[in-house]
Order: C-alpha cells, then structure tokens, then sequence
C-alpha cells in the first residue's frame, strides 16, 4: 500500500520533463501566451473548483467503456468509492494519473473493498480503446452531457483558441468528445459508503493531482471509523 509518494513522483517527472519541452519546442510565443491566458482566466472563474469534505457525493448513472451503466449508489454498497474526474485519453497527465493508481487497484480492494471509478467526458468508445490499450482494470465512465462533472462542480468549457493550439499536439479534445469542449479541472473525491465526501482534490493547474498516500491516509480514517461504530454496536 503506498504509504508515500515516492513513485508517483518520479512516473510524474519521467512524464513531465519530456511534455514541458515538447510544449517550449513545439508552440511559437503567441500560442504560448494562449496558453497562459487561458490558465490564468480559468483559475479567475473557478478559484476553488469541486465539491468540499463533508459534502454528499451526487449520485449519478453513466455509460461505461465496456457497455454497463454505473450508479454509484450502488457502487457504494460495496464499500468506499475513489472517483477520479479526467480530461480524457489525450491528457499526458491524466493518464500517468490513472496509470499510477491502476497498480493500487488490488491493494485498495483486499484492504478497504475500495473500488476506483474515472469519470471522462470523451465518448464511449475513445474510453473504450483507451480501456483495452492501458488495461484498466477499473470503471471509466463517460459523461456525455456533462451532468455530473457541473454536480460536482468541476465543469468548464476549454477556450477554443487553446483547443486549436493543443491540435499541434494531436489532442483532439472536440472530437473525442463528440463536438463538445466540455472538460472537467482534474478532481478526485474520496467518498464513503454512506455517500459522504471525506477527502478531495481539485486544481484548475491540470498537473495538480491527489496523490496515493492522501487517498490511503483517508481511506485508512474511513477503515478506523467504520470498525469503531462496529465495536460500539457489540459493546
């Protein structure tokens, strides 16, 4: 179980050195101040994305890659949910993210019956090759008319000049999500089996992300407490 960072850290600068250079290398000074201005007015209009600790998480039913409908009420009858919001399949970081907590999918099953769920805005079947080439081992939905990414108050729509832009990097965000702009600030929410929210992360700097040992420390709090109430029902 990861008590620390320290490999999510280097997979983050094994991916982030080499994007950093390719963005300097690739975009003339007018596409990077696009880019600039676009981050800067996203963090203007959402200075404290996402839904806070304490909150109830919004239950919600969405197509996943593989064909099956996901209600995460009823997910939540098996035990905590981790639920990752992601830009999509293009995002470099996004998908060292998801990488990165798919060799923690075991661990958070044997010793907390914790269950990842990725929610996405691109189509079902940008998710489903997506799936199927990274092996994810868990569910990733898609939101397609963007419902539950605005309930848990991550939603926004991508600047179009920066959508041209990231077309040099073959991010082709408008078509993979079905001529939508729509996208989320990358969030993850730690939710309980009662449907509370006991630790979240949301970060309109895409490369911010909840890290494993943050998500085991509150999945470790949410073990204590539910054995705690156990106890106390057989004193």
């Amino acid at each position: 179980m990861a008590k620390d960072n320290t490999e999510y850290d280097k997979a983050f600068n094994a991916m982030i050195e080499p994007l950093m250079a390719a963005v300097g290398s690739t975009l003339n000074e007018d596409e990077m101040g696009i880019m600039g201005k676009a981050g800067e007015e996203l963090k203007a209009q959402m200075p404290s994305p996402g839904l806070a600790v304490g909150s109830k998480a919004p239950d919600f039913t969405l197509p996943d890659a593989l064909g099956s409908n996901v209600t995460l009420s009823e997910e939540l009858k098996a035990g905590p949910v981790i639920l990752l919001f992601y830009r999509g399949s293009w995002c470099p970081v996004c998908s060292m993210h998801l990488n990165e907590f798919k060799k923690l999918v075991s661990a958070f099953k044997e010793e907390y019956n914790a269950q990842i769920i990725a929610v996405t805005p691109q189509l079902t079947e940008i998710s489903k090759k997506q799936v199927q080439e990274a092996d994810f081992p868990f569910k990733v939905c898609s939101d397609l008319d963007d419902t539950v990414m605005k309930a848990y108050k991550l939603h926004f729509n991508l600047d179009p000049e920066l959508a041209e832009v990231y077309k040099k990097f073959n991010f082709q965000v408008e078509s993979d999500n079905g001529g939508r702009l729509s996208l989320p600030v990358p969030g993850t929410f730690v939710i309980d089996k009662k449907g509370n929210i006991r630790a979240m992360q949301a970060d309109t700097d895409y490369t911010n992300r909840m890290k494993p040992a943050e998500i085991t420390e509150t999945l470790n709090t949410i073990k204590r407490d539910s054995t705690g109430v156990l106890c106390n029902c057989l004193a």
